[in-house]
């Protein structure tokens, strides 16, 4: 591997890994392409960003039982560092690993790839060059809503990429945009491998649905909820046990186990909430204000949260996943969920309320609140329904992919919120970005850091 700095993947070209490309390689067959993007698709997607324990941590999710542990203590008391040249940031891995081998670098390299090709058929192609470009969108949105203003690399040349000034975040979007219309358009609406393991014209969908969401362009995120919710393709499970089940029908895209050793666990996310001893409190606790939104009866308090009694004290953890490494037996096989049905729900609810269809909003909400054993719910003005829905989103969907601090943030309600539950939450609320690694400013001089840091 050629390093022009070790500390910034934004410098680096990778080596020929297994399972992965460069831009100097032509496939020579479909096997050959596809095994060119697989390594997209593995668990190291999670691994290398702990969404669902960082964006618990940092929002009001799930509380830090390790003291020791100086990383999770920083997103939890949201006090994250930019580092120095000898002392890493706390956000290092998240901002490296986002441009690196396996993630947009390998996305543009593939295209770079597929671009010269001549032996592959249209089709095949045009499915392969969806995927990648849904995944470098992928990438983005995570990126953009920790970082804000970031370099937005489409090549795989380095000389011009160490350079990159940060590109505005609408700017950004609109690039997403852009790149998701075009990959919904590639890709077929049948999932191209067994299981639901790589993303199809849905799971595009259900992505571009999420940006319209976030940049309020409410009939566009209703439109792309109808073609997901329409499409026969997809159900709720009405067993809340099952939902997290290899290829559940309500998913619509889920990462897949890769593990030799242990393959009924569920990659990644499963194992780090479960307790490992009942002599040790868990790492990571859910907060009393997660406890506090569920309503009585509601079953995914029962379902989808377990208790650890250590001593005289009571730990509360999420329990969405059944499998981990220490849970015996594994009596089921589980995948990693990205996206599902119930999000497009919460979408369109949301999208539909914000268009002053309160009715329709409701009846989404109560497909949701039905299956959870809620009653129905009515609302007569938009105050109310988003109190409604954002209710809905924050116990239907905690501790996955960190979307209880992306609502915080784009409903601007982060500093209220956190200001009054947490009492180390910072008063100017720069807490909301992280910050831009300093060796990667250092080697970069066009990026400017974020405010506070």
């Amino acid at each position: 591997m050629t390093l022009l700095s070790s500390c910034n993947k934004l410098l680096t070209v990778p080596d020929n890994v297994a399972g992965q490309i460069v831009t100097t390689q032509v496939f020579s067959d479909s096997l050959n392409a596809t095994g060119g993007v697989l390594g997209m698709y593995s668990s190291t997607l999670w691994d290398n960003w702990y969404p669902d324990i960082y964006g618990g941590l940092g929002a009001d999710e799930l509380l830090c039982n390790s003291l020791t542990n100086t990383t999770n203590l920083a997103y939890y008391r949201d006090s994250l560092y930019a580092g120095a040249p000898t002392i890493a940031s706390t956000s290092t891995s998240f901002y490296d690993n986002y441009y690196n081998s396996t993630a947009i670098y390998l996305a543009n390299a593939a295209l770079e790839a597929l671009a010269t090709d001549s032996l592959l058929s249209t089709s095949y192609r045009n499915q392969l060059e969806g995927e990648c470009t849904f995944m470098r969108a992928f990438y983005y949105f995570y990126l953009v809503n920790r970082f804000g203003n970031v370099p937005y690399v489409t090549s795989t040349n380095y000389m011009v990429n160490q350079r990159l000034p940060a590109t505005p975040a609408s700017a950004i979007y609109n690039s997403m945009e852009q790149d998701l219309l075009a990959a919904r358009q590639q890709m077929r609406p049948a999932y191209p491998s067994a299981g639901k393991l790589r993303p199809n014209r849905y799971t595009a969908d259900a992505l571009l649905a999420r940006v319209y969401l976030y940049n309020q362009q409410w009939s566009n995120a209703e439109t792309r909820c109808d073609s997901i919710l329409n499409s026969g393709m997809y159900a709720l499970v009405a067993n809340l046990d099952n939902v997290f089940l290899d290829q559940s029908q309500e998913a619509i895209w889920q990462i897949g186990n890769n593990s030799t050793y242990y393959p009924k666990i569920a990659p990644a996310s499963g194992t780090p909430f479960t307790p490992i001893f009942s002599f040790l409190a868990p790492t990571y606790s859910l907060s009393p204000f997660v406890l506090q939104a569920f309503e009585p009866g509601d079953l995914r308090q029962a379902h989808w949260t377990g208790t650890s009694k250590v001593g005289a004290t009571t730990y509360p953890y999420p329990y969405k996943y059944k499998n981990s490494l220490f849970s015996n037996p594994h009596n089921t096989t589980e995948d990693l969920m990205v996206f599902r049905l119930a999000e497009i729900y919460l979408i369109r609810a949301e999208a539909r309320a914000q268009q002053g269809n309160y009715t329709g909003a409701m009846q989404d909400i109560d497909v949701i609140r039905n299956r959870a054993g809620l009653g129905d719910t009515t609302v007569s003005n938009l105050q109310q329904a988003m109190g409604v829905i954002l209710h809905e989103r924050q116990t239907e969907l905690f501790t996955e992919w960190g979307h209880r601090w992306f609502d915080l943030k784009r409903t601007d309600s982060i500093n209220a919120v956190l200001g009054r539950e947490k009492p180390w939450w910072p008063a100017d609320g720069h807490a909301a970005l992280y910050p831009i690694p300093y060796n990667d400013l250092l080697y970069n001089p066009t990026l400017v850091q974020n405010p506070g840091y």
